[in-house]
Order: structure tokens, then sequence, then C-alpha cells
């Protein structure tokens, strides 16, 4: 591991922060710093790790202020947990959405410019191949000259891995904005 190593912490261990914490500990120049999540299945993926795992966002940035925050919590604890992050000077990519009513997005925006503290939104979609093919198909001009752009994606999210199961998916704030 080099010596300037990011220690990123991810927030929220269920199955989009697997992906993160899979993804940080692929790379060379990461190191997953903390899993934070108070479920006893994060604590046992954690100690399968070896690494740290906290009950709360609070209790991990008092103690181990990592370099980088991944929010990958219900989404109607995201503008919270990053207001937490923001107050602590810790940069934060928060999972889409980034908020779940636009009054606090806009809240969250403000104090992430009022703090000079970097805040991502985790739109990954950007970066995957139908995207980067899109992009390369505009840029060489094949379509012409565009005035407009209309699209809409739909994407499968399997039931059988019990993506709905989870309660807060179903309640108001939890779902699509």
């Amino acid at each position: 591991m080099p010596a300037t190593s990011l220690r990123i912490a991810v927030v929220g261990a269920g199955a989009i922060g697997r992906r993160h914490i899979a993804l940080i500990r692929q790379r060379e120049e990461c190191v997953l710093a903390a899993i934070v999540d108070p479920a006893a299945a994060a604590a046992e993926h954690a100690r399968a790790l070896d690494t740290p795992r906290f009950a709360s966002l609070d209790q991990l940035l008092a103690d181990a202020r990592p370099d980088g925050v991944v929010l990958a919590t219900p989404n109607q604890v995201h503008v919270e947990h990053a207001l937490e992050c923001i107050d602590a000077r810790v940069p934060v990519l928060v999972e889409k959405p980034i908020a779940h009513t636009v009054d606090a997005a806009r809240r969250l925006c403000d104090a992430a410019e009022a703090a000079g503290v970097p805040v991502l939104v985790g739109h990954h979609r950007r970066h995957g191949a139908i995207i980067a093919k899109a992009v390369d198909i505009i840029a060489a001009g094949t379509l012409g000259r565009l005035v407009a752009v209309v699209g809409t994606a739909l994407f499968y999210k399997p039931d059988a891995d019990g993506y709905f199961d989870e309660r807060w998916r179903r309640e108001p704030g939890g779902g699509p904005v």
C-alpha cells in the first residue's frame, strides 16, 4: 500500500455499502478505514475484513477521522450524516439521492459551500460502459449536431436479493425522489 493511501470509511454496510467496501479494497491507493453500521451483520463483516467498525458516524468522526466518507445509508438520513461530515471537515460521497427533499438538499449544499468541504453524489452510472459509449458517439459527431436530448433509463433491481425487504425503502423518502 502506498504511503499516501486515502483512508475511506463506509457508513452503511447494506447492499450498496458492501459494493463500495469491495471497490475501496480493490484500489491500491485506498484503504478501508472503517465500517460504520450498528447492525450485527456489519460487525461480522468488519471482523471478517479485519477492519474497525463503529456503531455510529459521530463515534467514527470523534475516534478515527478518515480522509473521506462514503454514505450508503437510508435516504432519509443522507443530509443528517453529510452535515456531520461537513461539520468535521471530512469530504463525503453521498449515495443518490443527495436528500429526501429539495429544501434539505439546498441546506446541505449551502453548508458544504460555506465550509469549503467537498460533497459528491454517487451518480456512478455516469461512468458506466453504456454512458461512455454514448459520449464517444456524440463526440465523434455520428449523430450530427445535437440540439436536445431526452433520455430515460430503467434498471432492474432483483427481488431475489432482498433489495426491497428493507422497510426504509418502502417509506416516504426511501424511494425515488
